[in-house]
């Protein structure tokens, strides 16, 4: 019972600094940045640009071994940190394509299509040029 108390107060952690970096994006995108990159460091001893760098059978090797929870955070913590409405650059681009790794292994592991995110998927798919979609 102890154990999933923690995990649900770790899981409403990790949705209050998502909800804090989406409302600081709009006013101080650089302090939004500063929060993913902390977050990143804190949860999983990585940087955005370290996972950027990784090849593609590298990530997937390093996201495989996380729980579910934490995928999810991953997932959503690289997504705040492209703002789609405006240009793409190529790291924002490389950001999204393991945005849709990261969700396209969260569903295989949960056995689970989650309605919201698959509205997103799209998105970032119509964003990515063809050559360069999962």
């Amino acid at each position: 019972m102890e154990k999933r108390d923690y995990l649900e107060r770790e899981i409403e952690k990790m949705r209050a600094v998502i909800q804090k970096i989406f409302g600081l994006r709009v006013d101080k995108p650089e302090e939004a940045r500063e929060l993913i990159s902390t977050e990143m460091n804190l949860y999983f001893h990585v940087s955005p640009p370290s996972l950027n760098t990784m090849s593609d059978d590298e990530f997937v090797q390093y996201i495989l071994p996380l729980k579910i929870y934490a995928l999810n955070f991953l997932g959503d913590l690289l997504f705040a940190s492209v703002d789609l409405e405006k240009p793409l650059s190529t790291t924002d681009k490389e950001s999204l394509r393991r945005v849709l790794i990261i969700w396209d292994t969260w569903e295989l592991k949960t056995k689970t299509l989650d309605w919201e995110k698959l509205a997103l998927k799209q998105k970032i798919k119509d964003l990515l040029s063809p050559s360069e979609s999962v």
